[in-house]
């Protein structure tokens, strides 16, 4: 008994055609989702582009011999303004990874290490903004207020 001739198209069931629907759905909401985190991981690079080199001129315009206090502020500013700005370049490559994607699992692999990547962006953003702070805090001439 033959199964079905060669040329017709085997029948989809109503359950596997919502299931069909329904992960085009996800991949769909998945890829809104990869626009989000694109956009808040290309801010955190603007923001911490600009924040380096703003403190980086005033390091080097600030007095000749700048004391110990003040070049370990400038290292830890660097390092964290450092890894904010790879960790927001490496998750926009794996967002932009993920948008190719026709997989709903490797979407969803993609935007879980992106969000990470992200935070930690933004947490060294905030470390980095605290730190560039009292970095500028410590080069007013405070004498002249007092």
């Amino acid at each position: 008994m033959a199964l079905g001739s060669a040329g017709s198209q085997p029948r989809l069931s109503s359950a596997s055609r919502r299931r069909k629907r329904s992960n085009q759905q996800n991949i769909q909401d998945s890829k809104g989702g990869i626009r989000f985190l694109a956009w808040a991981a290309i801010m955190a690079a603007a923001v911490t582009f600009v924040m380096g080199f703003t403190c980086t001129k005033l390091y080097i315009s600030s007095a000749p011999g700048p004391g110990l206090v003040k070049k370990v502020i400038f290292m830890v500013f660097l390092m964290c303004n450092t890894i904010s700005l790879f960790s927001s370049i490496v998750a926009l490559t794996h967002l932009i990874w993920g948008q190719r994607q026709s997989d709903f699992q490797l979407i969803q692999k993609a935007m879980l290490r992106a969000m990470a990547l992200v935070t930690v962006a933004f947490v060294s953003i905030l470390v980095a903004f605290m730190v560039g702070v009292c970095f500028v805090l410590i080069h007013l001439p405070w004498q002249t207020y007092f």
